[in-house]
C-alpha cells in the first residue's frame, strides 16, 4: 500500500455510490463451500492467497480471489454490495476507503468477533492501531499490514559524515544542510500535486499540529504550529532530488535506493524495494528510527491495508474464519514468510527470526504506538488533492509558509462547507 495508489481514488470515493441494503445476513445454517476475497495486487494480496492454500485444506472451504485494480476496489466493491448475498465476503482495501465503504453498507461490524477471538488476540496490537480500523467507534476491519511513517537514514552517509539520527527538526535540518554541503542529498520530501500533501501533513502532525481543530470540522492549517512546521518542510527543498520533489513516497524511495541520500520520513512499506538489491543499491546499508518530533510529543501518521468482512457476504462466518486463520497471532510470521508486510504485533518482537528478517520491526511497533490516522471522511481523497495542489504550487513558486498554510486552510473549508460531524 503506497501514497501513488490513495490518490488515484479520490474522484470515486469523493462522489460515492448509493448505500447497499442493510444486514449481512447469517450463514443460513449451513456451512458454504466457498468464500470471495476481493485483492488488490500487494505483497499482502500475495501472502493471502499462499495461506489460502492451506487454509482450504483445513477447512475444505475454497477461497477464490478476485484481483481488482486499485483505483476500481472501492467502485466494485460498493456496487457488489448493492445486492443481498451478492458482495464480496472479504474485502482487502486502503484506509482512505474506510469511511466511503462503511457509509456505502460495504463492511460488515467485525468488533465483537475480533475482540473475543483468542487465536485473533486483539490486545497484541498497539491502541492506536485497533483505532486504525475503526469508524465511528466500530470496527470495520482488521490490520493486513501496519505501515508508520518512520524515518529512515543511509547508515554509510551517516558515518561518514559523523551524523546521529535526527530526534528534531532542528536536527534534521542540521543534517541535512551538512549533507548537503557534502555533495549528497540532505533530505528527500515529496512536494508533488497528487500526494504530496500526506508528507506534508506527516510534518504538521510531528510538530504537535493537525488537519482539524479536535471535534470540529473546522481546519488548523493555518495555526503558529502549522506555520512553523510548514516553513521547515519548505526549506528542505534545495536539499531534496528533483524527482522527489515532483513526486510521493515512490519517487522518494526511488531517489533513496540510488544510494546518495541521506535521509527521509516514508512509510514502512517501502522498506521491500530498499533491501531488494535488484532494485536498491544501499541494501545493508540504511536504518529506521522514530521520525523527528515524536519524542516532543508529535504523532506519526499511520497507513497500510485494511481487511475486513463484506456486510452483504454470501459466507459471512466462513469469512471471519478465513481472516481468524490467516490474521491470527500464531500467523503472523507466516504473514511474513510470505512475503506481505508485517502487522504491527507486539508479540512480533518476541520472534527472533522476524526481527533478524525485519530489523526496522521494532521500530514499526514503537511508531505505531505514537501513531495516528488522518480523520476518516469521505472528503479526505479531495482535501489530500487540495493540499497536494497548493504545496506544489508554493514548492514551484516559492510561496512563503504564510501564504501556504493560509490558502490550504481555505481550499480545506470549502471542501468541508456543509459537513456537520467530522469525527
Amino acid at each position: 500500500m503506497g501514497g501513488a495508489r490513495r490518490a488515484v481514488v479520490a474522484a470515486v470515493l469523493v462522489t460515492g455510490l448509493a448505500a447497499g441494503c442493510g444486514g449481512g445476513g447469517g450463514a443460513g445454517g449451513e456451512k458454504a463451500d466457498a468464500i470471495t476475497v476481493a485483492v488488490s495486487s500487494s505483497p499482502s494480496a500475495t501472502a493471502l492467497k499462499a495461506i489460502a492454500k492451506e487454509y482450504t485444506k483445513e477447512s475444505g472451504v475454497a477461497v477464490k480471489f478476485v484481483d481488482l485494480p486499485y483505483n476500481e476496489l472501492a467502485t466494485k466493491t460498493l456496487l457488489a454490495a448493492r445486492k443481498p448475498k451478492q458482495g464480496y465476503d472479504v474485502v482487502q482495501f486502503d484506509s482512505p476507503m474506510l469511511a466511503p465503504l462503511v457509509s456505502g453498507g460495504a463492511l460488515a461490524d467485525i468488533g465483537e468477533q475480533a475482540g473475543s477471538s483468542k487465536a485473533y488476540a486483539l490486545d497484541d496490537f498497539p491502541e492506536q492501531v485497533q483505532e486504525y480500523a475503526k469508524y465511528r467507534g466500530k470496527t470495520y476491519g482488521l490490520p493486513l499490514s501496519t505501515e508508520p511513517y518512520v524515518l529512515w537514514y543511509n547508515t554509510k552517509l551517516f558515518e561518514k559524515h559523523d551524523l546521529k539520527p535526527p530526534k528534531t527538526w532542528a536536527q534534521y535540518v542540521a543534517n541535512a544542510r551538512k549533507l548537503k554541503a557534502a555533495g549528497a542529498y540532505g533530505s528527500d520530501s515529496g512536494f508533488g500535486s497528487q500526494i504530496g500533501g500526506y508528507y506534508w501533513l506527516e510534518s504538521l502532525y510531528l510538530s504537535g499540529g493537525q488537519l482539524l481543530k479536535p471535534g470540529t470540522c473546522t481546519p488548523d492549517l493555518d495555526s503558529d504550529v502549522a506555520r512553523k512546521a510548514t516553513e521547515t518542510y519548505l526549506s528542505l527543498k534545495p536539499h531534496t532530488p528533483a524527482t522527489a520533489v515532483n513526486g510521493g513516497g515512490n519517487e522518494m524511495t526511488t531517489a533513496f535506493v540510488q544510494g546518495d541520500v541521506g535521509q527521509m520520513v516514508n512509510a514502512t512499506g517501502y522498506y521491500s524495494i530498499m533491501a531488494d538489491p535488484k532494485q536498491s543499491k544501499i541494501p545493508g546499508d540504511f536504518d529506521a528510527a522514530l521520525p523527528p518530533g515524536v519524542d516532543d510529543g508529535g504523532r506519526t501518521l499511520l497507513f497500510g491495508w485494511l481487511i475486513g468482512v463484506g456486510k452483504n457476504a454470501k459466507a459471512p462466518d466462513e469469512a471471519w474464519d478465513f481472516l481468524e486463520f490467516a490474521l491470527g497471532k500464531e500467523s503472523a510470521s507466516r504473514l511474513i514468510d510470505e512475503g506481505a508486510p508485517p502487522p504491527a504485533r507486539q508479540s512480533l518482537l518476541d520472534d527472533p527470526a522476524a526481527t533478524k528478517e525485519l530489523p526496522y520491526l521494532p521500530t514499526l511497533v514503537e511508531a505505531s504506538k505514537k501513531g495516528e490516522h488522518l480523520p476518516y471522511l469521505k472528503q479526505m481523497p479531495e482535501i489530500i488533492t487540495a493540499l497536494s495542489a497548493e504545496l506544489s504550487k508554493a514548492a514551484t513558486g516559492d510561496w512563503t509558509a504564510e501564504r501556504l498554510t493560509a490558502s490550504a486552510n481555505g481550499k480545506v473549508k470549502d471542501v468541508l462547507a456543509g459537513v456537520d460531524s467530522c469525527a
